[in-house]
């Protein structure tokens, strides 16, 4: 992981906005793609961050009673369909309001998937690991190339930070800055000021 795979963006929201909008909706050649959520229900706020309408393509869960009172959603990876008109794999992990969690299987069979087409998966890690790990199963943090990994300081408590990090493939990286200095010209310091010596202890990792 170099400098070149990170980028600030004022909030996580924002970056999402940037992201889908990268990936999905008219390319100007006659193409029009779609961001895939394998797995619902996912979170609301995406509803609305698209350009165009109909930016999303969802799929029904996989679900099972673990008791009386208790079920779990998986992927149905049966039902999940990546096309040549789909621009990204997106999944939150964990999910809001549910708290449901990708496991570090389906994660990976995700990642292999968005692999084999060549398009990213995005992972919102807002409440995921390494911070502010607000689960209550094992999940292992993950990130290679293929992975757009999207993480916020809100949930450690910093809500009106707006600091957005997202970790992703230097062209990737270079995309979203390019699209963020458009925006903001540049992202507010205060979060990553706050942040950084938390990180570079170790604290929060």
């Amino acid at each position: 992981l170099k400098p070149e795979n990170i980028a600030l963006t004022n909030g996580s929201q924002a970056a999402f906005f940037m992201l889908f909008n990268m990936f999905g909706g008219d390319y100007g050649d006659g193409n029009r793609k779609h961001i895939l959520l394998p797995l619902a229900p996912e979170y609301i706020g995406y509803a609305d961050a698209g350009i165009e309408p109909g930016l999303f393509h969802a799929v029904q869960p996989d679900i099972s009673f673990t008791d009386a009172h208790e079920f779990k959603y998986r992927v149905d990876f049966d039902a999940v369909e990546v096309t040549g008109e789909t621009g990204a794999i997106c999944v939150s992990r964990p999910t809001n309001p549910t708290g449901n969690v990708v496991t570090d299987e389906e994660l990976a069979r995700l990642e292999e998937l968005a692999r084999q087409h060549d398009i990213p998966l995005i992972v919102d890690g807002a409440y995921g690991t390494p911070f502010p790990s607000l689960l209550f199963v094992d999940a292992t943090p993950t990130w290679n190339d293929q992975i757009i990994l999207c993480l916020s300081l809100s949930k450690l408590g910093l809500p009106a930070a707006r600091t957005g990090i997202v970790i992703a493939a230097e062209p990737v990286i270079k995309a979203l800055s390019g699209i963020n200095a458009i925006m903001n010209l540049a992202t507010g310091s205060f979060g990553a000021m706050l942040a950084e010596p938390l990180v570079r202890s170790g604290e929060i990792l």
